[in-house]
C-alpha cells in the first residue's frame, strides 16, 4: 500500500480532507524521525519500534568502477514490528 492509498483510505474513513490527513501524516513522520536522530527510540504499541542503528564503514568492490571503495560508517533507522499473536484474515 502506498502513501496515497492510505491518505485516500483514511480520507473516505473519517471524512477529513486528504490535505489535512496528508499535513498530519507527514508531521507525524518528521516526529519519529528527528527523535530517532536524537538517539529516542519510538515504540508504537501494537505496531512497532524505530530506532537507530550504526553501519559499520566497509570495503566493497564495484563491478562498475572495477576498484574496491571504502562506504563510510553510517547511522540508519531501523524498524521491529511489535509481536502480532492473531491476524484477521477478512480486514
Amino acid at each position: 500500500m502506498t502513501k496515497t492509498e492510505i491518505l485516500e483510505r483514511l480520507r473516505r474513513k473519517s471524512g477529513i480532507k486528504k490535505k489535512e490527513i496528508a499535513y498530519i501524516i507527514d508531521n507525524f513522520l518528521d516526529m519519529i524521525i528527528e527523535s530517532v536522530k536524537n538517539g529516542e527510540r519510538v515504540e508504537l504499541r501494537g505496531f512497532g519500534s524505530f530506532y537507530q542503528v550504526r553501519r559499520r564503514g566497509r570495503e566493497v568492490y564495484s563491478p562498475i568502477a572495477k576498484k574496491k571503495i571504502d562506504v563510510p560508517e553510517k547511522a540508519i533507522i531501523a524498524f521491529k514490528a511489535s509481536k502480532i499473536t492473531e491476524v484477521d484474515e477478512g480486514a
